[in-house]
C-alpha cells in the first residue's frame, strides 16, 4: 500500500510504499528515510497513523 507524506523542504506530496508486515494486513512497514521526488531532500518517516495514498 502506498502512503502519502509531505516533503519538509519543498512541501511536495510524496508517496512511499508500505510493505505488509507479516500475516496482519493492517500493519505496514515503511522505510525510516525516503527521498523526495521533487527536490531530492531526505525525509524521515513520521510516526503512524499514516494517510493512504
Amino acid at each position: 500500500m502506498h502512503f502519502a507524506f509531505v516533503c519538509w523542504c519543498c512541501g511536495a506530496d510524496c508517496t512511499v510504499w508500505g510493505k505488509p508486515k507479516g500475516f496482519w494486513v493492517e500493519l505496514f512497514e515503511v522505510p525510516d528515510e525516503w527521498d523526495c521526488w521533487n527536490c531530492g531532500a531526505t525525509n524521515e518517516t513520521p510516526d503512524p497513523p499514516w494517510t493512504p495514498a
